[in-house]
């Protein structure tokens, strides 16, 4: 197993182009090193740089349409870690770059929302490489209207998971659909965060979605203080939300169930265990709904074959191994994200971190 560390850091910074400088600044080598683990998980999957520059420039033309206060915080990063503007973009272009390769796979989320109309209760683990992400942060900012943001990321990424002071949490799993690559659109991990800016609401997270166009699949699992919940699947075919009804599991994987979009899937990689983890969620789904996030971890701890702690497989090459980096949960009623590095079945209340929006 290849350890993770997460870091954090916090900034009252309202400019996106400061905050974003000051940010890669702060975190320079890491920004790069993450640079230098995708420009060669790209080369690895094909993807030559010249492909990889194209993408990264025509994501920053539409980002810059739709959410152009977060362009600036990109290219701010790429400014203070002493990188190109595109450079920037393609750490959070990743899942846009890959469309135009190989499947890959990442991530387990489960949600319930309580019968008796309390918050959503959330857990997921994050998978990836076993070669990358060896750092991760938690950034904590302010929004343009006063609220603040935490989110979880890759160093260089506005977001991947995270919950705002509004009572908005978003979990994220990677999906592969037969039209990804087929368009231009505002990358996922883009939309992800302008969800934690501007939504209060799911209905307003639904209406980001609505409002973007997309280049590549992914699910968005939104929770708010409402009560409600959502699985948003995402493609550039369309989107769908599968929502949360009270006292039931609502759980997700890497691969669509929503059965339009789920008919022009894309071939999984033959390794894949997606199906085997949402059957090992769905045994586990009464304990899912347990007040402590600790004992959420603790369903989910298992050495059993299709578990969702995930570690690399040796029939497959050696770059090609995800493993579980990270296990997070959301409070949207606090509201606040709590998180450590590694599988569940290796965490102790010692390691656990909670980062109040």
């Amino acid at each position: 197993m290849t350890p993770t560390t997460i870091r954090t850091w916090s900034t009252d910074l309202t400019d996106p182009g400061e905050r974003g400088e000051a940010y890669g600044r702060a975190w320079r080598d890491q920004v790069r090193t993450t640079l230098a683990e995708y420009d060669t998980l790209f080369a690895g999957r094909g993807v030559d740089p010249a492909t990889v520059r194209a993408i990264a420039e025509e994501s920053r033309a539409v980002v810059d349409r739709h959410a152009p206060e977060l362009l600036a915080e990109i290219d701010g990063v790429a400014r203070g870690a002493g990188r190109q503007p595109w450079q920037a973009m393609a750490i959070n272009a990743r899942t846009e770059i890959l469309a135009r390769a190989a499947a890959v796979e990442e991530c387990s989320t489960a949600v319930v929302l309580p019968a008796d109309g309390g918050t959503p209760r959330t857990i997921q683990t994050w998978d990836w490489y076993a070669q990358m992400a060896h750092e991760t942060v938690v950034r904590s900012l302010p929004t343009a209207d006063g609220a603040r943001v935490v989110a979880f990321g890759e160093h260089g990424q506005v977001a991947k998971i995270g919950v705002s002071s509004r009572g908005v949490g978003v979990h994220l799993n990677i999906l592969q659909h037969t039209t990804d690559g087929s368009q231009v659109g505002v990358p996922v991990h883009v939309v992800a965060r302008m969800i934690l800016d501007r939504a209060g609401t799911l209905a307003d997270a639904l209406a980001v979605v609505d409002g973007v166009p997309l280049g590549a699949s992914t699910v968005l699992t939104v929770v708010t203080a409402e009560p409600a919940a959502a699985c948003v699947e995402l493609s550039p075919a369309g989107w769908a939300a599968l929502r949360a009804t009270p006292g039931e599991p609502l759980l997700h994987t890497n691969h669509f169930l929503d059965p339009g979009l789920a008919a022009g899937e894309a071939a999984a990689n033959p390794y894949s265990t997606t199906r085997e983890r949402l059957a090992f969620l769905g045994a586990r789904a009464d304990a899912f709904a347990a007040v402590d996030p600790l004992a959420r971890v603790a369903a989910l701890a298992s050495d059993e074959p299709g578990s969702v702690c995930v570690d690399p497989d040796p029939r497959r090459a050696p770059d090609d191994r995800p493993q579980t980096k990270a296990t997070l949960t959301i409070d949207v009623g606090r509201p606040a994200l709590g998180l450590a590095a590694s599988h569940p079945r290796d965490i102790t209340p010692q390691e656990w971190l909670t980062v109040p929006a």
